[in-house]
């Protein structure tokens, strides 16, 4: 079990990242409330991919070459920038995010069982047929 304290989120965002690079994004929320809005253009861009930048440097090695991460801003008085969580890419809403390069990353994730990276490989579940 996992235990964490209660947090507030000012503002949630979703990246696309494609082989450690965010092709896409967008905010989904403020305060809880759905509120999709582009990534591109707000207030609040330069942040979110300065944070995914750090983020990916140390950790994308450990991230499937195709996945979906959320962020988000902390509301409170230090406002930090913290992981909500990941998420399966052919799962996840593109809200507001630019759709096609939202589907680069997600026909990689679903894409042919024969041809995936080898970064993908510790990530496959062996399933019966």
């Amino acid at each position: 079990m996992q235990i964490g304290e209660v947090v507030i989120w000012a503002a949630e965002f979703r990246l696309f990242i494609l082989d450690g690079e965010v092709r896409t994004g967008s905010q989904y929320a403020t305060f809880g409330r759905l509120d999709a809005a582009r990534l591109k253009g707000h207030p609040h861009q330069n942040p979110v991919l300065e944070f995914a930048e750090r983020l990916l440097a140390t950790c994308a090695r450990t991230l499937p070459s195709a996945v979906v991460v959320d962020v988000g801003l902390l509301g409170g008085p230090t406002g930090d920038w913290a992981v909500v969580e990941a998420n399966m890419a052919w799962f996840s809403s593109c809200y507001a995010a630019d759709p096609d390069r939202a589907l680069d990353v997600v026909l990689r994730s679903a894409g042919p069982r024969s041809r995936p990276p080898d970064r993908d490989r510790p990530f496959w579940r062996n399933v019966l047929a």
